[in-house]
């Protein structure tokens, strides 16, 4: 980039053109969503800058930065299946109880999920597609963010996409008074505020 007068590089470059296409396209709002694996947990500021900084740049000239976001899945999307037990017991035939902690510290979940259902010694080891798509659709949101202390960047993104709609903050997900991630929860100041 140095000498070429850019600002991001070419694959960033290529994040903000993609949200331009939605916003031309007809779309109000563009959200880019990453797991956040264990092993770039304290690298997560400078992953959201970057992811923002292909936006701000890229979506400048059409004043468009606010009507994107970036939110990240601690540590992957499978981590807040532990939250709701019942979901995974029935779509896999386990006997789980929910988490005890916050699932988002949960190092490996689409592994250890793989691991208790091999340990089974019956039936198919999890499939991130076919069990992923059964647990999703009993998954209960509201209660995977029932406790504020738990969840903070699930909840941000929420917390994002419920004020870019122009709602208030409910009891529902705790967006009252919920923790929130303080990596990616700045993005909520960059939406108009929700009048009165």
């Amino acid at each position: 980039m140095v000498g070429r007068g850019k600002k991001i590089p070419d694959k960033d470059e290529d994040i903000g053109l993609k949200a331009r296409k939605y916003f031309a396209e007809g779309y109000n709002f563009v959200v880019l969503i990453d797991d956040l694996e264990q092993d770039r947990a304290e690298q997560a500021g400078a992953v959201y800058d970057r992811y923002r900084a292909a936006f701000d740049v890229m979506l400048s000239p059409l004043q468009l930065q606010a009507r994107a976001s970036v939110h990240f899945l601690v540590n992957m999307l499978e981590a807040y299946y532990f939250a709701d037990a019942p979901a995974v017991n029935a779509a896999l035939g386990t006997s789980l109880a929910d988490f005890d902690g916050d699932v988002e510290t949960i190092p490996h979940p689409k592994n250890e999920l793989k691991r208790i259902t091999a340990a089974r010694g019956r039936g198919a080891r999890f499939d991130e597609i076919e069990h992923g798509r059964e647990i999703l659709e009993r998954l209960d949101v509201a209660k995977v963010l029932s406790r504020p202390d738990t969840c903070r960047s699930l909840r941000t993104a929420f917390a994002w996409c419920s004020r870019a709609m122009g709602r208030r903050p409910t009891e529902l997900f705790r967006l009252v008074d919920g923790q929130l991630s303080p990596v990616t929860s700045t993005q909520l100041d960059q939406l108009s505020p929700i009048p009165e």
